[in-house]
This record gives structure tokens, C-alpha cells and sequence, in this order.
């Protein structure tokens, strides 16, 4: 195991660190006694980030000319920013493609510093597997969404910027754990006593629990390893969502039953939110694109060439990880 000696006491730069994922990269990182700069926009809600010891900067992704902070020095760069909803193809392209150019552009200002940058992508810029192949490193890409889409024109900016940069991509499948608020609607249902089932056939996916993305992420810059660009990172196991539900079902004390929701109507709900949205702010939490990723019947990686080259074994699986989350939801008060 990569004893992560590499960014002890370093200088850090991460985008997207008040999110889910950012921010336990941020704890991981203070842990290490790096010297943290995190870009956040002035509405971004801090809840996560409350170390006295972090340096804030306060910059807007959506900026097309936003500056990253004048340093003396640079040694690693997290890109973790980047958009899971949004109201159209253009938005999705502008946050998760456009600011990689923008961003990228500006580390050639630290080049002679910066040891390592980790571009955080997604098993969506691939998409799904077919009849229940995993799909790596060697799969061609095949987005399906304008989310996936725009992840894959995302890694192809870093990846034209590692001719000159030391970018590492990584793409994880459905991350779980503390503070992650999507799958928790799920489990909430589950709460509740029912195992949700979309269609008729099993669907199958991977996983990994965040403090093993957080630490693969940690690991991959490490400038003594594989020169390799891009890696899949996922804790090595393949599940259904009905072992998801069983499984947090079992931590939770409570059965469940099969609530099977048909394909044929997940149209008509995806209209109902979009229609919604368009009287808010906000995107909506259910539409047509969304229902393409929920359709495909395996979204599977293999994480074989990461686990193999970096040494690397999860520390969570599905039972521990989740025992971890469900425990952090009920001290919240969230369940």
C-alpha cells in the first residue's frame, strides 16, 4: 500500500471540494498536513468544510475567464468539480469540458511545481457494459447521456494536456458514503421497507465506497508509478440492486419488498419533472437523460489494471461501507 509520502505537507489545489466527494478528498489531504487551497463559488454551501486550516478562494467555475490563485507554488491539483444534473447538453459541456481547458491551461503557469493532477471523471464517459461484460480501460468509449458525454470530452482536454502535464484520469462507477445525498433517496425507501425495481430484469453495477475513491485518487498522482493515463476505480465486486437493498435492509433491522416500477412509465415522470423545472432555479431531479442511465441493465467496470499496478486493495466492501453510511445518515438524522 502506497504510504501517500508523496503529498505529505504539499501544496494542494481542489475544485469542487464542498461536494460529496471533494470533501472528503479535503479531510483526507488535511490529515496529511498538505496546505489545501479550495476554489469554491461565494453560494457554495461549506457545511462539509469547516477546518480553520483550509485556504478558500472564491471562484466561478462558470466563468469562462475565472483565475485559479496566484501561488508560489503548486504541487498537486484535484479536479473534482463538475455537473450531474443540469437543463441542457450546452451546461453539461460548459462546467464538465470548457473549465478543463480553462483550468489546465493555467497549471502550465505552475508546470515546473506541480507534481501530479488527478481529473476526476466517471464510468459514464465509457457507458454501460453489454450482456454483462465489465467494461476497462481497453473498452471504446461509448457515452450515452449528455452528462456522459460531456465526461468524456472532459478527459479528452486532460488527456491533450498530459502530453505536457502529469494528469491522471480516474473514473469511478456509483460512489457512496457520508454526506452523499442521491443514493441516499434509496436507501430512504428502504428505510421504509421497500427494495426499488426498475423493470423486469436485474440490474448490475459497481461500486466503491468514498474513502476508497478518495484514497485511489491520493495514490494515482504519486509521480514514483505507472505512467498509465487512465484508470477505473470501483471496490472489485459486481452487485445487483437488489443485494444493495437486502444489505442495507439487513443494517437497518427491517424487511422489504419488491417495488417494481415498469420502464413504460418513467417517460411520463421524466416529462412531469422537466416541466417542473422549468418554473425553478434548479434542474430537475428526474428527467429523460437520467432515465437512459437507469434503462441499461449493467453499468460494470473492472478495476483489475489499478488494483494490479498501484498495489491497491479497497478497504470497503458493500457491507462495511454501507454499515459506515447507514450509521452516519441516523447520527444525522437523516434516517
Amino acid at each position: 500500500m502506497n504510504d501517500l509520502s508523496h503529498l505529505k505537507g504539499t501544496t494542494v489545489l481542489v475544485t469542487g471540494a464542498n461536494g460529496f466527494i471533494g470533501s472528503h478528498l479535503v479531510d483526507s489531504l488535511l490529515s496529511l498536513d498538505c496546505n489545501v487551497h479550495c476554489l469554491v463559488r461565494n453560494s457554495s454551501n461549506l457545511r462539509w468544510l469547516s477546518s480553520s486550516k483550509i485556504q478558500f478562494h472564491y471562484v466561478d467555475l462558470a466563468d469562462p475567464d475565472f483565475k485559479i490563485p496566484n501561488l508560489p507554488s503548486i504541487g498537486f491539483v484535484f479536479h473534482c468539480a463538475g455537473l450531474t444534473k443540469a437543463r441542457n447538453r450546452d451546461e453539461y459541456f460548459d462546467i464538465n469540458s470548457r473549465v478543463c481547458t480553462t483550468l489546465y491551461e493555467q497549471c502550465f503557469a505552475y508546470k515546473e511545481s506541480i507534481k501530479g493532477i488527478v481529473h476526476l471523471s466517471s464510468l459514464a464517459a465509457a457507458g454501460p457494459g453489454k450482456d454483462g461484460v465489465l467494461v476497462d480501460e481497453a473498452t471504446t468509449l461509448n457515452p450515452i447521456t449528455f452528462y456522459g458525454q460531456s465526461k468524456k470530452a472532459g478527459e479528452e482536454v486532460a488527456l491533450k494536456y498530459s502530453a505536457s502535464l502529469p494528469v491522471k484520469v480516474i473514473r469511478p462507477p456509483v460512489v457512496y458514503g457520508p454526506r452523499e445525498e442521491n443514493l441516499y433517496t434509496f436507501f430512504k425507501l428502504v428505510k421504509k421497507g421497500w427494495g426499488l425495481q426498475i423493470g423486469r430484469s436485474s440490474k448490475k453495477l459497481s461500486l466503491i465506497y468514498v474513502a476508497d475513491l478518495v484514497r485511489a485518487m491520493m495514490e494515482v498522482c504519486d509521480p514514483r508509478f505507472s505512467q498509465k493515463k487512465t484508470y477505473f476505480v470501483t471496490d472489485g465486486e459486481t452487485y445487483s440492486w437488489q443485494e444493495v437493498a437486502k444489505t442495507a435492509a439487513d443494517k437497518m433491522n427491517v424487511s422489504i419488498k419488491a417495488l417494481k416500477i415498469p420502464e413504460s412509465i418513467l417517460v411520463p415522470i421524466a416529462i412531469f419533472f422537466e416541466t417542473l423545472a422549468i418554473f425553478s432555479a434548479k434542474p430537475a431531479l428526474f428527467d429523460r437523460q437520467r432515465m437512459i442511465d437507469i434503462r441499461q441493465s449493467c453499468w460494470t467496470a473492472s478495476s483489475e489494471n489499478f488494483f494490479r499496478d498501484f498495489d491497491f486493495t479497497p478497504q470497503f466492501k458493500l457491507t462495511t461501507g454501507l454499515a459506515c453510511t447507514l450509521d452516519w445518515y441516523v447520527q444525522q438524522k437523516w434516517l
